[in-house]
């Protein structure tokens, strides 16, 4: 049994025309614009990842400078109280007691704004 084939002619199914060379032209325009569209994507996505890169570093600094602020308020909180305890009467008191300091009965202030008498070196010329 063999089978045949007729060919079926048609208006366009003639040789390669005009029409033939436009659709041609046409599906290349196309994937020249589909080129295009996707190489646009790729850059904008590139964009985009490099922008959301950048921010979740920024973001992680920020954090961790945020827990190094933590950090020194409550070191400068702990450092103020130990400047409180260490002026306070008590810890003075005990300090002078350590130290055998003797508490002066009379106190002489000396007058800067009077004369002074300096000594010459009779050496000099």
């Amino acid at each position: 049994m063999s089978i045949s084939f007729r060919k079926i002619k048609t208006k366009w199914s003639s040789t390669p025309g005009i029409r033939d060379r436009k659709v041609a032209l046409s599906l290349s325009k196309l994937a020249k614009v589909h080129v295009g569209v996707l190489l646009t994507v790729l850059v904008f996505s590139l964009v985009y990842l490099v922008q959301v890169n950048a921010l979740a570093t920024k973001g992680y600094a920020i954090k961790e400078l945020s827990h190094s602020i933590a950090v020194q308020k409550k070191d400068n909180q702990r450092i103020s109280l130990d400047i409180i305890e260490a002026q306070s009467i008590q810890n003075l008191q005990k300090k002078i007691d350590d130290l055998r300091l003797v508490r002066s009965e009379r106190i002489e202030y000396i007058d800067t704004t009077a004369a002074v008498a300096t000594a010459v070196n009779p050496t000099t010329p």
